[in-house]
């Protein structure tokens, strides 16, 4: 291995450790449906289409599993809904009736011309069968840590705004309750904004698998609302926390239902591979850090002995050993040098999700 490969060693270490790998792609918003139930997802556009799409991984002749110039159609168990309204915006609602475990997967619905889809948002599914409540629908599921928000619903400014969970029966259940257009209640808020799509939209901040549960939230007071919105959320544990030597398996959660029987959501379908982030640039580094410093000294160290042997020498004996030092790594084995052959980066991973 030639001196210029060491350099080149080192360079490399030091962008898998230091700098994005693109390993990761880009998060999806992600949503778990009963095996044996049905789900609809609504993506709300800006921009209208003659065409419209409900795709499974891509939307190619294989992927589309729908697609339809009309404002509704269906296909076995699969059915588009298309509404506009007269404000501009375009709703595209998409479903799945009998979920079954094969139906987890990523996929689009969008609009435009028949070639395929120039607007479209893009959502993974997974099926569960620990959900035992078959009429949930599809519930929004997110990572400990990250942040949540809800849109609400449209409505008329009514002056009073809430946020609660569970039946809101209880003074603890209310999480916000206000006349002010925002409002924050340590990791809950709501902001109402004319101009937003919604209107109304409730957040959670740096969740947490306790925040797993039912809310509800809309206008006027939580004990007796003049317009709300119900929904769920699973919250599970982020895998990229877990010791690397356990075996990712789906974890139970808890999840109230309307009866407050308690229901469980699987965390992760068997068909997704979970968001390791990290864990690879880490377990690559640590063996590529070490045998970069040994190499390093192991260089110096060889160069430390041949000067001290060539100060008692003439200048054309030190050339020589110069070209002696290059000609022994030359001679080297050059087993390491394609040792990133086998890094391929990951491929890069649009429209607003409400759920019914």
């Amino acid at each position: 291995m030639k001196i210029h490969h060491i350099l080149l060693f080192g360079f490399l270490s030091a962008v898998l450790c230091g700098g994005n790998t693109g390993l990761v792609s880009a998060k999806l918003s992600i949503f778990t449906g009963p095996e044996g139930g049905d789900g609809t997802i609504q993506c709300l556009f800006s921009s209208s289409g003659t065409w419209k799409f409900f795709c499974k991984d891509q939307c190619t002749e294989k992927g589309i599993l729908l697609k339809t110039d009309g404002l509704t159609a269906t296909n076995g168990r699969y059915s588009i809904k298309y509404e506009s309204e007269s404000s501009g915006k375009m709703f595209l609602s998409v479903g799945i009736t009998n979920l079954t475990q094969s139906d987890s997967g990523r996929y689009k619905a969008g609009v435009g011309p028949s070639s395929g889809p120039d607007s479209y948002c893009e959502y993974e599914a997974r099926v569960s069968h620990e959900l035992l409540d078959k009429n949930s629908g599809f519930i929004w599921t997110n990572i400990e840590g990250e942040n949540f928000t809800f849109p609400c619903n449209y409505d008329v400014d009514r002056g009073r705004f809430f946020f609660c969970r569970d039946d809101c029966k209880k003074e603890e259940d209310v999480l916000i309750e206000t006349d002010q257009k925002k409002a924050q209640s340590g990791r809950y808020g709501v902001e109402y904004d004319k101009s937003y799509a919604y209107g109304l939209s409730v957040t959670i901040t740096h969740m947490k698998t306790s925040d797993t549960g039912r809310y509800k939230c809309g206008y006027g007071r939580a004990s007796s609302p003049d317009s709300s919105r119900t929904f769920s959320v699973i919250v599970t544990e982020d895998p990229t926390t877990l010791k690397s030597s356990q075996t990712l398996r789906p974890s139970p959660t808890s999840l109230p239902s309307s009866s407050n029987a308690a229901t469980t959501a699987a965390a992760r379908s068997s068909s997704n591979v979970p968001h390791t982030g990290p864990v690879l640039p880490l377990v690559v580094c640590v063996p590529i850090v070490g045998l970069f410093l040994s190499a390093v000294s192991l260089l110096m160290f060889y160069k430390w002995k041949k000067k001290s042997n060539l100060v008692r020498n003439t200048s054309r004996r030190t050339n020589k050993e110069v070209s002696l030092i290059y000609e022994n790594w030359d001679s080297a084995p050059a087993s390491g040098d394609n040792i990133y052959q086998n890094f391929d980066p990951a491929e890069d991973d649009k429209g607003q999700f409400t759920v019914n």
